[in-house]
């Protein structure tokens, strides 16, 4: 990916969806020349989130705050230090707010949906969840809990962006998360559309723009 952003060479980027795999892992998003959709939000029909499975929350308040780093791996596009990256943030969170900080270490997909799931960590008297370019943030999103994101990330169109809103973060309304929610369905295909063309299709065609 780094080498393909320093020579301007185009790839198409697949990993897990942002949502719509509660049962079986279905959905995979597509991202052109990033690894997340970090577009402004685009208008879309409802037609693609119809066909996922998947849970939204009202939002409701919490005490602590829930830091989610990616991973090792993911951290490494950037550079940066995991380790340090957890150190610096919880350091500059004690700045805004005196709440207690959970730190969530990211582990296997198969382990932490088997237990200890993120649905479950955001439910544990959670204010506000912050990371840097993790799909917690989306999660936190769908479940009821604002995010903080340091980082480019798919959820940062409908979160703050700033340490310093910890205790005011940003709670987009519901249009605002349908619209956001609708977005993202356009991001992401399952292999069958992969293997039919539908994930080229000239009707995703803006989907698939470079970032």
């Amino acid at each position: 990916v780094q080498n393909c952003w320093q020579s301007g060479r185009t790839f198409y980027y697949i990993d897990n969806g942002y949502f719509g795999n509660l049962r079986t892992k279905e959905w995979f998003r597509i991202i052109k020349n990033h690894v997340h959709d970090i577009r402004p939000i685009i208008p879309r029909p409802r037609d693609r989130l119809n066909l996922c499975d998947y849970t939204v929350k009202n939002f409701y308040p919490g005490r602590k705050i829930l830091v989610a780093p990616p991973s090792v791996k993911s951290f490494s596009l950037w550079n940066i230090d995991q380790a340090q990256w957890i150190q610096d943030t919880v350091a500059e969170i004690k700045k805004y707010t005196d709440r207690p900080v959970v730190v969530r270490d990211k582990r296997p997909r198969a382990d932490r949906l088997k237990e200890d799931t993120m649905e479950e960590a955001l439910a544990d008297d959670i204010h506000c969840l912050v990371t840097y370019n993790s799909v917690a943030a989306c999660e936190a999103i769908m479940q009821g809990k604002p995010a903080i994101c340091l980082g480019p990330n798919a959820a940062a169109s409908i979160s703050s962006t700033s340490l310093a809103d910890i205790e005011n973060p940003r709670i987009p309304s519901y249009e605002e998360r349908e619209a956001w929610l609708r977005h993202l369905s356009y991001s992401q295909f399952t292999f069958t559309e992969m293997s039919d063309g539908t994930a080229r299709s000239e009707e995703h065609t803006s989907e698939l723009q470079s970032h």
